[in-house]
């Protein structure tokens, strides 16, 4: 480690001015204050020459303005001609970073998924019980300009193997396309602990039925993380919310009120040619 009080005495003036050149790249000395953690008063006997920085506090300039240990010596000259070709880039303030992630991962808008609005029936091998098909209610609606979720399921025990109650489970999410795939990413707001993401192949109203992939993190003590082909049928924008909730929980493989069609496409199989699993587009 470089020590400066050995020629802090003989470089003093190079070393405040050349401090302060590289605080004039910010909107103020405050400002860099706060972002290196370090006492305003300190710092500032450090710009007047009254005090060396600490070891410790000399690696947090250096580290922060990205020079070497000797750069701040420099005759205060040469430093500033040899600090101009660098680009001081401001990284972006956290709230625009999460808004670039969100842009990215769930699009600009409103506009881009606005046609899928509405209420389907959501249909997905359970995670627990057995060979059965689980159908849920999934409304996608406007709210502060994002298609965000609402999903209900019927709760039938850790094991999904009881009678269906009326005790109903609802998950919040997000829906937004990612480049001409849709996704939805939900969680359960009254555990926070179960999530799910899936992603759809959109078809764009002239089709009721959307497929794709969920993969979730299931309610029961074991916590299994599954993947699951999964259906999403449309069946409106208004809807008898009772009756869709009345028809809600596990169905066997032969049950005739699931469309054949949907149940081909759920089936969690592999072909002898593929090594992935991966939803089906039809």
């Amino acid at each position: 480690m470089f020590p400066p009080h050995l020629i802090f005495a003989e470089r003093k003036g190079d070393f405040c001015a050349n401090l302060q050149f590289c605080c004039d790249h910010y909107r103020s000395v405050s400002e860099v204050c706060r972002r290196l953690k370090i006492n305003r008063q300190q710092f500032n006997r450090y710009l007047a020459g009254t005090a060396v920085p600490s070891r410790h506090n000399y690696k947090l300039i250096n580290d922060f303005f990205g020079l070497e240990p000797e750069h701040l010596f420099m005759p205060s000259a040469a430093f500033a001609a040899s600090f101009k070709p660098r680009t001081m880039v401001e990284p972006a303030p956290a709230s625009r970073q999460w808004d670039d992630l969100r842009r990215a991962v769930l699009g600009n808008g409103l506009s881009q998924v606005a046609e899928y609005r509405g209420f389907y029936f959501k249909y997905f091998y359970t995670y627990l019980g057995g060979h059965r098909i689980k159908r849920e209610l999934v409304h996608w609606y406007e709210s502060e300009g994002m298609l965000v979720s609402s999903v209900k399921q019927r709760y039938l025990g850790e094991d999904e193997a009881a009678d269906a109650s009326s005790a109903f489970i609802t998950y919040r999410g997000i829906v937004g396309s990612v480049g001409d795939r849709l996704i939805n990413i939900d969680y359960h707001r009254g555990t926070g602990r179960e999530a799910s993401t899936m992603f759809l192949y959109p078809r764009g109203r002239k089709s009721r039925r959307m497929n794709g992939l969920t993969i979730s993190l299931s309610h029961g003590p074991a916590r299994v993380i599954a993947a699951a082909r999964v259906v999403m049928d449309f069946i409106g924008t208004e809807i008898d919310r009772r009756a869709a909730l009345s028809g809600l929980g596990n169905y066997d493989l032969d049950d005739p009120s699931v469309p054949a069609t949907i149940k081909r496409a759920v089936r969690n199989d592999l072909g002898p040619d593929e090594a992935l699993f991966t939803a089906r587009d039809r």
